[in-house]
């Protein structure tokens, strides 16, 4: 063997060595992703500190509707749903406040709550992103999973944001599921080939 023939010999065994050893480490980091326990929520469960303040008075639906965001922040969901509920009560078309307290539900896990929410939320407001994000996550993971209802929802937000927002909502990596049944082969291989928007096109 010359020395020519060799040297190419040992450069293609270094290649494949370090596309070999980057294959491992991707699919080993990507089986702890699948395989770990995810753990308990702590939002509803746990004590935080609050970036807002709860509104002076109460008299308006705004005023309860920004106490239960106030509450929520704090960790307090049952009273933040409590101050959402008031906030409907006193305004029954108010979206964010359906939507809000279906976020609350999500954070509690009741997950059967918290889908006749997102349901009045966008009948409300069709175009209301956090909603229909919120919605598609539940048929995506979490409860009466239906993935085609998840996609559906995720398509109608991807003509609502600008690409550029894509990222920021986790939305391409969330269509990617949703159209490959949960966490598939297909999904590595779609997210190392295509990269992230890949569940964007």
């Amino acid at each position: 063997m010359t020395k020519q023939k060799k040297k190419s010999k040992k450069l293609f065994l270094l290649i494949a060595g370090i596309i070999g050893i980057f294959f491992l480490l991707f699919f080993f980091f990507a089986a702890r992703m699948v395989f770990s326990i995810t753990p308990p929520d702590k939002q509803c469960t746990t004590p935080h500190t609050a970036s807002s303040t709860p509104p002076s008075k109460l008299e308006t639906a705004n005023d309860y509707f920004l106490r239960g965001n106030y509450n929520y922040e704090l960790g307090k969901c049952e009273n933040a749903v409590t101050d959402y509920t008031k906030a409907i009560e006193m305004k029954n078309n108010f979206a964010e406040a359906y939507n809000n307290r279906a976020y609350t539900y999500m954070r509690m896990q009741r997950y059967a709550d918290a889908l006749p929410d997102l349901d009045t939320a966008i009948k409300l407001r069709p175009d209301y992103v956090n909603a229909l994000m919120n919605r598609g996550d539940i048929y995506n993971y979490y409860y009466a999973i239906d993935r085609k209802k998840a996609v559906k929802d995720y398509d109608r937000v991807l003509q609502l944001v600008p690409p550029e927002k894509y990222r920021e909502l986790s939305l391409c990596g969330h269509r990617l599921l949703a159209q490959n049944g949960g966490w598939r082969p297909a999904v590595f291989f779609t997210l190392l080939i295509k990269g992230y928007n890949a569940g964007c096109k």
